[in-house]
């Protein structure tokens, strides 16, 4: 009976040290500034209360920017709120000028970087290899981020990766499988745009936001030191090639 009652003093004992002591022990002066504890409670709520507002909620957007809100709302970016990108918003509702808009690639990456914890169905890149140091928003709609993207396979692939074997234009079958639409120039590996059932898809390429006007040599601006420098994965592709992806306004 000894060793039992023993036992149970060394478990007051414990109970005493971990819950108990700590309640009575008086709080240090240095803790107090940091606030939080009860004696500082009044204090902490006047000076929370006394913050400026500086955020608002995403449905506050959705009276001036009504396609975009609609877009993100029916998209999987629904859970992102609009002020993740575009900033604290209360100024700009109150006519104080535009919030500033982080279209970094380190924000992107927060949740899309290659992660080895993170599922393999979500979205995720290896941001030191996927488009150069190009925005992400340059290819990506951020509003919609499945927007556009191409069809994924409608069947079982079974080992065939060459795409083109049946796809291409000259293939003598009485009822061939569809054509390539576009062009096939520097593009060799179909599914890494199509991809499997399985595999989630990147967004189409931009379309051309302007009036070409005649103008037909796009690497005049769009070169690796020019006004919009195309991705790294675009060396050597020739003008004639753009407009197969990019199309025109």
């Amino acid at each position: 009976m000894k060793h039992l009652f023993r036992a149970g003093v060394l478990l007051l004992g414990l109970f005493a040290i971990m819950f108990i002591l700590p309640r009575v022990m008086p709080i240090p002066g240095s803790l107090l500034d940091f606030g939080f504890h009860k004696p500082n409670a009044a204090k902490d709520e006047q000076l929370w209360a006394s913050l400026p507002i500086s955020y608002a909620q995403s449905t506050a957007c959705s009276s001036c920017h009504q396609d975009n809100y609609r877009a993100w709302q029916q998209s999987n970016h629904k859970t992102v709120a609009c002020e993740n990108c575009h900033g604290a918003a209360n100024a700009h509702l109150n006519g104080q000028g535009l919030p500033e808009i982080n279209d970094s690639r380190e924000l992107c990456g927060t949740c899309h970087a290659r992660v080895t914890g993170r599922p393999v169905s979500f979205p995720q890149v290896d941001m030191n290899e996927m488009g150069g140091q190009a925005a992400c928003s340059t290819c990506h709609n951020p509003h919609d981020p499945r927007a556009g993207m191409p069809p994924r396979v409608p069947h079982e692939l079974e080992d065939r990766t060459n795409c083109q074997s049946c796809h291409a234009p000259h293939e003598p079958i009485v009822t061939p499988p569809p054509v390539v639409p576009h062009s096939l120039e520097g593009r060799t590996n179909c599914l890494a745009c199509h991809g499997q059932q399985q595999v989630s898809r990147p967004v189409a390429p931009p379309k051309v936001p302007h009036s070409l006007d005649g103008r037909s040599d796009c690497l005049v601006c769009h070169n690796a030191g020019g006004i919009k420098p195309f991705p790294k994965d675009h060396a050597g592709r020739a003008s004639g090639t753009c407009l197969s992806c990019h199309g025109g306004k």
